[in-house]
């Protein structure tokens, strides 16, 4: 049975029982060809009942969301996107047969998903040189879950970033004038990330929080910050600004740090508040692992010979306040024959007591942290060499991995050890150095290579991603602008690298998906 609507193009109004295919039609005069197709997807909100639709050869993306829509009977219409064989539909059905070989008289196996959102730039904010890392946060604090309480802190976010001037930066979007610079490490920053402040301390005059770096010094650093308090009735911040000041030094590689990540946040008000602990990972192939609960494992800082050689220049360095307090290391992680591309805690509570690190060893390793054991070792093609780790929101088992065969790695944690990666995502042409998830939607990830692109992807479309970022630059500009960091928070993707400026873009994943 079919419906003819009142708008082109006309849809079912409901599928029938059985193989015999239900026709679509069409407000379109004369005949058209007629193509069999059977549409399924792994989002159950959106699931239809099993059965094979006749549409017309010319119907495209809209159409065959035009037709789900009229399915599921909803209040709001869903735009989606349609796999064919892992590749996205990108044309009309018969073009699709045409360009792949397959014969119009087989039925199209067709997997929907709900679309992702075009992504918009927004801004582009300048560095002082090459950006090595970044991160975005909302001055270092946790979320708070009223809603008009987290449209404050999202749109007060602050763009962490570190570079290869030896500085860190931080930068609010809301008032890029409230920006504090970071002066302490002798050389060029690798590496920089958020870490929970367990005293929660604010006041109404400024937020506080914690930041931690690590760089070609071999010295990691946490530090101490805060910033005057603004908000959306008061953009204007008060004038006071407390100089950023080192609370911990960490002393442990003989290489550069290239890694440091901290212990994710709690992702709900009723999980437990993690104590605040540290990862570092560094060019002599050790892993550390940090407790920053206060009174635990310090000590004095200890300073090679190099670093006395430049302690004056770092007294010097205007803003900053560098203290003496040493931290021990509460174990080291002992395995990998190459640099540490990057080290992470689990983010799973199921897994919270886990690690993972990825090297230029070409091995993937889990740790157990309350033993300090390697669990698995996993191991990549010979020709990839590891840049970047990540793990997938609300997944325990899935990992990804950025290389310089120049694609994602999609590893799956419950395989045998022996296993290699499980899907890849190729579409980059040049390597591919950092990888990041979306927050909330668990399928969704951004990558950014050499090639000077950011792309955001489906990991069930493997072969073609669902979008593809030039990063910017100026009219005229030819030279290349690797990529060499990203973050996203759900709402923002960012990305910074070469080009001495940090790119942000609206990405807030699917229709209808609250930005948390």
């Amino acid at each position: 049975m079919s419906l003819t609507d009142t708008t082109y193009p006309s849809v079912v109004e409901s599928p029938v029982n059985g193989d015999a295919p239900t026709t679509a039609s069409t407000t379109a005069t004369g005949e058209e060809r007629q193509i069999a197709i059977r549409l399924t997807t792994q989002d159950a909100p959106y699931e239809i009942p099993a059965t094979k639709f006749l549409v017309p050869a010319s119907w495209r993306r809209f159409h065959l969301s035009q037709l789900i829509n009229k399915v599921l009977n909803k209040d709001e219409s869903t735009p989606f996107d349609f796999l064919i064989n892992q590749t996205l539909l990108r044309s009309s059905l018969g073009a699709y047969c045409a360009q792949s070989g397959v014969s119009e008289e087989v039925t199209l196996e067709i997997e929907y998903l709900p679309s992702t959102l075009p992504p918009q730039l927004e801004s582009t904010i300048p560095s002082q040189d090459w950006v090595s890392d970044i991160s975005l946060g909302v001055n270092g604090v946790q979320i708070l879950t009223h809603p008009c309480q987290r449209a404050y802190h999202y749109a007060n976010r602050a763009i962490l970033s570190s570079s290869y001037a030896g500085t860190l930066s931080y930068v609010s979007t809301l008032d890029p004038s409230n920006s504090l610079t970071f002066h302490g490490h002798d050389l060029s920053v690798l590496s920089c990330c958020y870490v929970h402040n367990p005293a929660g301390q604010s006041s109404s005059r400024a937020e506080s929080g914690w930041i931690a770096s690590g760089g070609m010094d071999r010295v990691a650093r946490v530090w101490s910050y805060s910033t005057p308090s603004t908000s959306l009735t008061n953009p204007t911040p008060s004038s006071e600004v407390i100089a950023p000041s080192t609370l911990y030094t960490l002393s442990l590689h003989t290489g550069p740090v290239s890694s440091i990540r901290a212990r994710p946040f709690p992702s709900s008000s009723t999980e437990i508040m993690a104590t605040p602990h540290l990862l570092t990972g560094g060019w002599d192939g050790v892993v550390g692992v940090w407790d920053l609960t206060k009174g635990v494992n310090e000590g004095d800082a200890i300073e090679d010979d190099g670093q006395e050689r430049k302690k004056k220049r770092r007294r010097a360095a205007p803003g900053t306040v560098v203290n003496k307090v040493g931290l021990t290391p509460v174990s080291a992680l002992l395995g990998h024959t190459g640099k540490i591309s990057r080290a992470i805690f689990s983010s799973s509570f199921l897994t919270s007591s886990q690690a993972y690190s990825a090297s230029y060893d070409h091995t993937l390793r889990t740790w157990d942290l309350s033993t300090a054991q390697l669990l698995t070792t996993r191991t990549a093609p010979s020709s990839s060499v590891l840049l970047d780790l990540a793990q997938l929101s609300q997944s325990t088992n899935l990992l990804i991995t950025g290389s310089t065969d120049r694609s994602i790695g999609v590893w799956d944690t419950r395989e045998d050890a022996s296993s290699h990666i499980s899907i890849s995502l190729t579409g980059h042409t040049g390597p591919v150095s950092s990888v990041v998830g979306h927050p909330k939607e668990s399928l969704l990830i951004a990558s950014g290579s050499y090639d000077s692109t950011v792309k955001i992807w489906d990991v069930r479309s493997p072969k073609q991603a669902l979008f593809s970022l030039d990063m910017p630059r100026e009219e005229g500009d030819e030279t290349k602008n690797r990529v060499l960091a990203l973050d996203w928070d759900g709402e923002r993707l960012v990305a910074a690298g070469e080009g001495a400026k940090v790119a942000m873009w609206r990405v807030s994943g699917t229709k209808g998906v609250e930005a948390q």
